[in-house]
């Protein structure tokens, strides 16, 4: 059976954040950020602002998908390299009214998946092998069920030490390598 893989949307293969960081500085400018500055999970509440502002500020980062830069050049390939170990799954509690967006990103990035998962909270309930995210909650919510989770290194979760089942990544081709050779050696053909 293949390895079943929730590739993350948000933070691991879209800077959504460096794009909410652009609206965030140039529409409210009250607190100039950098992706750098975010140093949690729920960094808005520290901004003095609402969810529904935090979240307002997202809907606008993925109206204007077309200005949402990706992660890493190449996107399309490298997740394309992943899908080699197995089935490849777009997971994001992301909100599902952005899924002709997100289908638009992606197709233009040439990303292909089996499926996509939007509105999905927690991760951990979801029957995947193997978990490529950026979220500290969710990747100690997926550890605590035994599976991997390869922790795309944000500032945000720079907090959350190495496990037996929380592996830090700074790539897709990372991601990769640590898959094929360390979480399921073996798997390619």
């Amino acid at each position: 059976m293949p390895v079943r893989i929730a590739l993350d949307l948000d933070g691991v293969l879209t800077d959504s954040m460096g794009r909410w960081v652009e609206i965030w500085n140039s529409k409210y400018g009250r607190a100039r950020l950098s992706v750098e500055d975010i140093r949690e999970w729920d960094f808005w509440r520290g901004l003095g602002i609402t969810q529904e502002t935090f979240n307002e500020v997202f809907d606008e980062v993925w109206r204007t998908w077309p200005l949402l830069r990706p992660m890493e050049e190449d996107i399309g390939e490298k997740v394309s390299r992943l899908a080699s170990l197995g089935r490849v799954d777009i997971v994001s509690g992301r909100s599902s009214r952005h899924l002709p967006y997100v289908k638009s990103w992606l197709k233009q990035h040439g990303v292909r998946y089996n499926s996509i998962f939007l509105a999905v909270s927690p991760k951990s309930r979801l029957s995947h092998d193997v978990f490529i995210d950026d979220s500290p909650v969710e990747a100690v919510q997926i550890a605590g069920t035994a599976r991997y989770v390869l922790l795309r290194d944000q500032p945000w979760n720079r907090g959350i030490p190495n496990s037996k089942y929380i592996l830090r990544v700074k790539s897709l081709d990372e991601a990769f390598e640590k898959l094929a050779g360390e979480v399921f050696p073996g798997t390619l053909p």
